[in-house]
């Protein structure tokens, strides 16, 4: 539910989405409390608390009750109702907006902002557009061990009657295992490597030391984005490899992993990005000088 640029996939919360449009109904009962609607609901609820902004009787059940009670659960999260309505010219609104009126937007990112001060922070992910999303987002749960491999699974109480990798059959298969532990995936990482001219690291155990590895590598801007998503492009294959060998019991070389991942690569770049697009006979050997 996190922002992309917070690593995560920018879904957003439903939660505080709705927070956020019951905390509107404060600034519009500040800003018009000679409406009908403001005068009923004051009448209703007998002016209220001393303590509220807005008349709040809690013995009286429904809607109100629910927007009333706003306070207490922005409050729960470090945000004070009361600090961020301010009067400002003559009008109402939140504190950390832009705008002269009251932004739900606004709102909305500050309890997410809020909620993630003290969380712990996950890997850090770069959301690349030239990949489509399905790559994006296969490696985003990879790296957070989010994916099916049999690991996994069987954490989650799913039960199989082996846990070890099938291609290798010689350690349990977690997600590190699939795509840069086993001598398979190793294989393709060094094929790979060795064509955009990359040396392959030797002392790197899992995927996400892998992925800083090659993040540290020094390269232009568009040149780094180049070899990111190269990089889904393996993840996207090796999985599928390892899907194809799964369920239908076929397995698919090396070699022609690796053609498969140039392929890949090439047309998303080609139709992706707003770069020139690359001939094949200068992407097979990885002359990007145009390019970059």
């Amino acid at each position: 539910m996190k922002s992309k640029k917070k690593a995560g996939m920018g879904i957003g919360s439903i939660t505080d989405i709705n927070y956020a449009m019951l905390t509107k109904w404060w600034w519009r009962f500040k800003s018009n409390p000679n409406q009908l609607w403001a005068k009923a609901i004051a009448a209703v609820h007998n002016n209220g608390s001393v303590n509220h902004l807005i008349p709040l009787k809690k013995s009286i059940p429904g809607l109100w009750k629910d927007i009333g009670n706003m306070e207490s659960e922005l409050d729960k999260v470090g945000i004070n109702i009361h600090q961020n309505l301010v009067e400002e010219n003559g009008n109402s609104r939140w504190r950390n907006s832009t705008k002269e009126q009251f932004s739900v937007k606004q709102v909305r990112k500050d309890i997410k902002s809020a909620k993630l001060a003290d969380a712990a922070n996950d890997p850090k992910y770069e959301w690349n557009r030239w990949a489509p999303p399905k790559g994006s987002f296969l490696l985003w749960r990879t790296l957070l061990g989010r994916i099916a491999a049999r690991e996994c699974l069987d954490r989650r109480g799913v039960v199989l009657s082996d846990i070890s990798r099938p291609r290798c059959g010689l350690e349990v298969e977690s997600p590190d295992h699939i795509f840069i532990k086993c001598l398979w995936p190793k294989s393709i990482w060094w094929n790979v490597l060795t064509w955009v001219r990359i040396r392959f690291p030797n002392d790197c155990g899992s995927l996400s030391d892998f992925m800083n590895y090659v993040k540290e590598c020094p390269g232009g801007r568009i040149w780094k984005c180049l070899v990111n998503t190269i990089v889904i492009a393996t993840v996207w294959r090796i999985w599928s490899a390892r899907n194809t060998k799964v369920f239908d019991g076929c397995f698919i070389p090396i070699m022609k992993t690796v053609e498969l991942i140039k392929e890949d690569s090439f047309l998303w770049i080609s139709y992706r990005s707003r770069c020139k697009k690359p001939k094949w006979e200068n992407w097979v050997s990885f002359d990007v000088v145009d390019i970059t």
